[in-house]
């Protein structure tokens, strides 16, 4: 048997992931009505964090746009069918790949003098169409406020190019009472570039605010199910979870007070307890880092982890539960435990749970057509 087919998706392990696609149209439909008159791109970059990105852009015929973090995701799409504008947010990385760009109509991100220069070399842009992204307060990718002028007017002079767009991108959206937003904004404004088409706003910029749409918006987290603000326990938006990760239980364990359970001895038992050994672990990319007991849903109810995640297991606390056995199918997160309950308390974002998860266990989808 091939290495490279047991190490695929963790198709021979116990964890899997369960995509459903009907949630992620709902997602999207629901992001585009808050987005008011604005054009959504939905965020496929990094396999769709996870969901796979060929299965979800497949899934959204009428989105308005996809955007990707670079030339060869887009190159993906393309062949596996999808038409409509594809965005490269990293721009691309040399001359071969912008001609992949203009060879496929793919719409590279411009944010330095390198792009510029790739441009006005190559000898038939094709009409490719830009986006130009001014770094308003992000400190990433971008032309300063400052040079965005003399490199608008470089662009001009390059006769095949096509639509130039342009963009930027809020470092704390997520924060409603941030005022960067506002002051990112402020200097976009003060550039007096309304005769183009912008996109800027995010999931969070969606959601929290619209007096800050522009032509364009995107989403990305919010649009697989997860709440992208700070304060989500605050402000439910009922996104639909559009993966849930599911194993089985491995083993079920008397143990008596005292005993220690796991690598280091780190949980002794505070009386006699029952113990669930379940098959998953960091190596199906769920979080080792725990803050706090985390709890994973056993028959419905939520049931603390107890001990160190390991490569391939984690053991439970279900001495409240009757008849649990081998084989029993558990949800480390979904609906509930949501992914930002699971991400709280690894220190992390949902984001690297879904990316994590999405890319190490096998994967399968459900409510595929509408």
């Amino acid at each position: 048997m091939a290495e490279e087919i047991l190490n695929s998706h963790g198709q021979y392990r116990h964890s899997r992931v369960s995509i459903d696609l009907s949630a992620i149209r709902y997602n999207y439909q629901k992001l585009k009505t808050l987005s008011g008159d604005s054009q959504l791109i939905a965020v496929v970059k990094a396999d769709a964090y996870g969901h796979g990105a060929i299965q979800v852009a497949k899934a959204l015929p009428n989105a308005d746009a996809f955007a990707v973090a670079a030339v060869g995701e887009a190159v993906s799409l393309r062949e596996s069918g999808i038409t409509q504008k594809i965005l490269i947010m990293g721009g691309f990385i040399s001359p071969t790949e912008l001609q992949v760009c203009i060879d496929l109509q793919l719409d590279p991100i411009i944010h330095q003098q390198f792009h510029i220069d790739c441009l006005r070399d190559n000898p038939s842009l094709n009409q490719i169409q830009v986006w130009m992204k001014v770094d308003s307060g992000m400190g990433r990718l971008g032309f300063s406020a400052n040079s965005v002028n003399n490199a608008i007017e470089q662009l001009k002079k390059i006769p095949t190019l096509g639509q130039l767009r342009m963009m930027s991108h809020f470092a704390s959206a997520d924060e409603v009472d941030n005022d960067q937003t506002e002051a990112q904004m402020k200097t976009i404004n003060n550039l007096k570039l309304d005769e183009y088409e912008w996109g800027v706003s995010n999931s969070a910029g969606i959601i929290a605010w619209p007096q800050l749409h522009k032509t364009w918006v995107r989403s990305g987290i919010a649009m697989y199910g997860a709440n992208p603000m700070s304060n989500r326990k605050q402000v439910p938006l009922n996104l639909r979870p559009a993966m849930t990760m599911t194993t089985s239980v491995l083993s079920v364990n008397p143990h008596n007070k005292g005993d220690v359970i796991g690598y280091a001895g780190s949980y002794t038992c505070p009386e006699d307890m029952t113990i669930a050994v379940i098959a998953a672990g960091y190596a199906d990319g769920y979080p080792r880092l725990k803050t706090k007991s985390s709890q994973i849903n056993i028959q419905g109810q939520l049931c603390n982890i107890v001990g160190r995640v390991s490569m391939d297991m984690i053991t439970v606390d279900i001495s409240v539960l009757k008849g649990v056995k081998v084989g029993d199918e558990v949800c480390l997160f979904g609906v509930n435990p949501e992914a930002e309950d699971i991400a709280d308390d690894s220190l992390t974002i949902a984001y690297e749970i879904f990316c994590n998860v999405g890319a190490h266990a096998k994967r399968v989808y459900i409510n595929i057509a509408e």
